[in-house]
C-alpha cells in the first residue's frame, strides 16, 4: 500500500472507481465534476494504490473564498470513496491525515468537506456556517431567460457584486456553466438584466419534499428577490437559500416556513494563524480581537456559527457550495 498523487494518463482509473461507488445507477463523475478530475488538478486528488491499482482517492480541490474584503485560501474536498474489495482498512482515514497535511503546505487554512461522516469528525470538521432556506411566492414578471454562453461575461460580473463568494476565473464559470451541475444535482442558471440564480430540483435537509431550490444568486439583492420570485411563477414550489451576509433577501423572505438550516457538508480551520491572518483585512474593520483557540473544532463553530455551537458566536458568513460543490 501507498498514497500517491493523481496523475494524468490515471485520471480515467480514478473516475472508474468514483462512478463505481457514487454512480451505480449511471452518470459519470468526470463530467460532472471535470475541475476535480482535470489534468490541471490531478496533482492535487490522493489515492492509495494497492495491487497495481487505484484503490482508494480523496479529491482536493484548492479555491479562493471572499468574505468581504478578505480572501480566504481554501480546500474544497470530495469524491471521497474506497473500492468495497478493500475497505476496512482505514484508508480514508489515512488520506484524510494526509489530505489536511498536504492542505496547509499549498497555504489553505480552511477546509470545506462535501459531507459529514465520522472520518470527517474525527479529523475535527464540524458543522459551520448560518444559513436560511424561505419559501417564495411567485408574484413578479421580470424578463429573463435560461443562460448559455453567450451569457458568461454578464454572469461573471453579477457573481462579483456579492460580497461572500467562491472566487471564480472565466475558465471555471465556464466549465460550470456548460456542466449545469450544483449541490450534486442538475442545474439551471437563469439570468435578467440585473441577476442571476441557480435552481435545482431535489430535497435538502430538514424539508424531504421535492421542490425547486435557488441554491446562489448573483447581482443585487431586490434584483434577485425580483427573478426569483419570476421564476418561481412557472416553477413552484420554489425556496430560496441565502447566508447570514444576505440581509435584503431574508428581510424580504422570512416568513413563519422559514428554517435555519445548516451547511450541506462540514467545514475545519486548518491553521489558526494562518487563518486569521488571511482574514485580516476584514478583521481590521471589527470593534474586537479575534483570539486563536487550541480547539480548531470550537474555533470553526465559534467564528462561522453553527446548529452545535450552544454559546454566542462571530456568526462570519461562508459562502453557500451552490456551482462550487464537488
Amino acid at each position: 500500500m501507498k498514497i500517491l498523487k493523481l496523475t494524468e494518463n490515471r485520471i480515467p482509473e480514478s473516475i472508474n472507481l468514483a462512478n463505481r461507488v457514487f454512480r451505480k445507477d449511471g452518470g459519470d463523475m468526470g463530467k460532472d465534476y471535470p475541475a476535480l478530475f482535470s489534468p490541471e488538478n490531478a496533482q492535487n486528488v490522493l489515492c492509495i494504490e494497492e495491487d497495481g491499482k487505484i484503490v482508494s482517492i480523496f479529491g482536493l480541490l484548492f479555491k479562493d473564498v471572499q468574505i468581504f474584503s478578505a480572501r480566504i485560501k481554501t480546500s474544497l474536498v470530495g469524491s471521497v470513496c474506497t473500492d468495497e474489495r478493500y475497505r476496512g482498512h482505514g484508508y480514508s482515514t489515512l488520506l484524510m491525515s494526509e489530505a489536511g497535511d498536504y492542505s496547509r503546505k499549498k497555504g489553505a487554512s480552511l477546509m470545506m468537506i462535501s459531507g459529514d461522516n465520522s472520518i470527517y469528525r474525527k479529523f475535527g470538521a464540524v458543522d459551520a456556517g448560518v444559513y436560511y432556506a424561505h419559501f417564495v411566492d411567485g408574484d413578479n414578471t421580470v424578463e429573463y431567460h435560461e443562460a448559455t454562453l453567450d451569457d458568461l461575461d454578464d454572469l461573471m460580473l453579477l457573481h462579483a457584486k456579492d460580497p461572500v463568494r467562491f472566487v471564480r476565473d472565466r475558465k471555471t464559470f465556464k466549465v460550470m456553466l456548460e456542466t449545469s451541475k450544483a449541490d450534486n444535482m442538475p442545474a439551471k442558471i437563469f439570468v435578467s438584466n440585473e441577476a442571476y440564480i441557480v435552481v435545482t430540483e431535489g430535497v435538502v435537509e430538514k424539508d424531504k419534499e421535492n421542490r425547486y431550490h435557488c441554491v446562489e444568486h448573483g447581482g443585487c439583492q431586490i434584483d434577485v428577490a425580483n427573478l426569483v420570485k419570476s421564476v418561481a411563477s412557472r416553477m413552484s414550489p420554489m425556496v430560496i437559500h441565502t447566508t447570514d451576509a444576505d440581509c435584503t433577501l431574508n428581510e424580504m423572505f422570512t416568513s413563519e416556513k422559514s428554517i435555519r438550516r445548516r451547511f450541506i457538508g462540514t467545514v475545519r480551520i486548518l491553521d489558526s494563524k494562518l487563518f486569521l491572518n488571511q482574514l485580516k483585512p476584514y478583521l481590521e474593520e471589527l470593534p474586537y480581537d479575534v483570539k486563536v483557540m487550541d480547539d480548531l473544532s470550537e474555533m470553526t463553530k465559534y467564528i462561522f456559527g453553527s446548529t452545535e455551537y450552544k454559546s454566542k458566536s462571530l456568526q462570519m458568513p461562508l459562502p453557500d457550495y451552490g456551482l462550487d460543490y464537488v
